[in-house]
């Protein structure tokens, strides 16, 4: 095993310093914040409880660099600010019992060197001597020490408090296995549906073209006149070509290789130039590194798109794609005739592939259009 550098080890070091400095800085910051704790708990019907709470999120996220996006709900909410408001109170008071300590040292130490009077003791001068101030010296650093490590207590104290505050309740946790158990339930239907599609599309498509093909083929043995069967074979090749057109359409809807390799962008627009109906395509974002965030976000362009084009007799289609925060927002709209059906198969298929990744599918679609379907799905 290597052993350390010396600069190696004074970076490590120096890094453990300024940590500790960190906590030491921002548990005493969380004194400033008592008199706001007070008057949020105060104000609860104005509800300022939650912007508080977000401040001492990202207070404890400076001093650790975890970051604290979760707040706590309700009367939890609450809880979090009067336990911390007790924090800061118990934080102020040992930062002015260490204050009070260094005040004290200080005279005694002033008054040893000149001897003169220590004004808080009211001592005479010359009273305070070198002995005096050795005799004061053990408890003194005992106390600081006690007042340094309530610091440090008070600071991890801060940190277990917030994830106590944080965690989810017994009903949060059982409203959410709810909620995973219905989007289970509603992503099998789903994937069962698409391969009944599958299914439907080969044995009504392609299928039925493998038979014609195979109709032509044994026309063209059995043809005596050369240029009959030159005729059939001609017919044979444009039947497999459209075949495998077909087969190429059936994979694309099942799953574009393209969206694997080159990304969302470049599917979106794989999937404009396959599509019939004149499409505007706004991509307001690089790559997403979290593919299944890009798969979710394609199949639901994909199936607006289809069922714009089956149903919506539309003249113009628009499909945007941005980030917001950490939330990726597909939106595709059309001008057709409206009344688009959540409950359908497709659009409750695509419902569920955003739900299973915590996000929501919003349908806004008035008989006589026109209709915006907007997805909003969560990155990593």
């Amino acid at each position: 095993m290597r052993s350390p550098t010396p600069a190696s080890a004074g970076l490590s070091n120096r890094s453990a310093v300024g940590q500790v400095g960190r906590v030491a800085v921002g548990t005493v910051a969380g004194i400033v914040l008592v008199p706001v704790l007070l008057v949020a708990l105060a104000a609860a019907p104005i509800e300022p409880a939650g912007t508080v709470a977000g401040w001492i999120g990202r207070r404890l996220t400076w001093i650790d660099g975890v970051p604290r996006t979760v707040l706590p709900h309700g009367g939890r909410r609450f809880g979090l600010l009067a336990v911390f408001a007790l924090l800061g109170v118990l934080t102020a008071c040992i930062v002015a019992l260490i204050v009070l300590g260094m005040v004290v040292s200080t005279q005694m130490t002033i008054a040893a060197i000149t001897g003169g009077p220590v004004i808080l003791f009211e001592a005479d001068p010359g009273r305070v001597t070198w002995s005096t101030l050795a005799i004061f010296a053990v408890p003194g650093l005992v106390l600081l020490f006690l007042a340094v490590s309530g610091i440090a207590g008070i600071a991890w104290l801060e940190r277990q408090t917030w994830k106590a505050f944080t965690r989810p309740g017994v009903e949060e946790l059982a409203q959410e296995v709810n909620r995973l158990h219905t989007t289970l339930d509603d992503v099998v239907a789903a994937v069962d549906t698409e391969r009944r599609r599958i299914e439907r599309d080969i044995h009504d498509g392609v299928q039925q073209r493998v038979v014609a093909l195979s109709i032509l083929l044994a026309r063209a043995e059995r043809a005596s006149d050369p240029q009959d069967r030159v005729q059939l074979h001609r017919r044979s090749r444009e039947e497999a070509q459209q075949i495998l057109d077909d087969l190429r359409d059936v994979a694309w809807r099942t799953y574009p290789a393209m969206l694997a390799r080159d990304g969302l962008a470049a599917a979106l627009e794989a999937l404009r130039d396959r599509t019939s109906i004149p499409v505007r395509l706004d991509v307001e974002h690089d790559r997403i590194p979290d593919h299944a965030v890009e798969t979710a976000a394609y199949f639901v362009a994909s199936e607006a798109v289809t069922n714009v084009v089956k149903h919506a007799n539309s003249q113009r289609i628009d499909i945007r794609s941005r980030l917001e925060g950490d939330r990726l927002i597909v939106t595709v709209s059309d001008d057709g005739v409206g009344g688009a059906n959540p409950e359908g198969p497709g659009l409750s298929g695509i419902a569920s592939r955003v739900a299973a990744r915590g996000g929501r599918l919003l349908i806004d679609s008035p008989v006589g259009g026109p209709t915006k379907i907007e997805a909003e799905i969560p990155c990593g």
